[in-house]
């Protein structure tokens, strides 16, 4: 009843690494899911809205608890069996609100998944191609990818002027995806 009552990460991020929006046929419950995910891999932030009875609410904001700080992985891993008995139960005919949560949390993942691997396809576009502006400034060193994130690309490996080669990567990606992508230099 308290996460039913108090809802925990109730409401929705502004700029998610992840979304994802679902359904349950069942009765009619509703759910949308935001993730932001560190450097690590791991589950920064969660929000969750719900438009559902009572266990879809308790079992999203016990998932979004559940999932807080957990690697992708880990949290893709998360069961529907683990939602209900951290609730401490539920009636059998309300089970399949933790499903819902499970399949928002999954699809959520997956968004920020397919967001990142275009973002990494993009930069090595650009690195395969290496534009003028950028070759002049490297000379004969290459850049090394350290992490890509939907939301940024962390590199090492580029000389001395690395605010200019930030700027250069951050315009390119930007005109390749359609979306900001900071650069940052370790």
């Amino acid at each position: 009843m308290d996460h039913f009552m108090n809802p925990r990460n109730a409401g929705e991020l502004d700029n998610p690494d992840g979304h994802s929006e679902v359904g349950s046929p069942q009765c009619g419950d509703a759910m949308t899911l935001d993730i932001k995910v560190d450097d690590d891999d791991r589950i920064a932030d969660i929000k969750f809205m719900t438009f559902g009875c009572a266990g879809a609410i308790a079992a999203a904001s016990a998932l979004t608890e559940i999932a807080k700080g957990m690697t992708l992985e880990e949290a893709g891993g998360i069961k529907n069996s683990q939602i209900v008995e951290f609730l401490g139960g539920m009636p059998a005919e309300k089970y399949h609100c933790s499903v819902m949560g499970h399949d928002a949390l999954s699809e959520a993942i997956s968004n920020f998944i397919t967001k990142r691997d275009a973002t990494a396809a993009a930069f090595k576009e650009i690195l395969d191609e290496v534009p003028t502006e950028l070759r002049n400034i490297l000379g004969d060193r290459t850049i090394s990818i350290v992490h890509v994130h939907p939301g940024r690309v962390r590199i090492s490996n580029v000389g001395t002027d690395r605010q200019k080669v930030a700027e250069i990567l951050e315009k390119e990606l930007q005109n390749r995806i359609g979306e900001t992508v900071e650069v940052r230099i370790a």
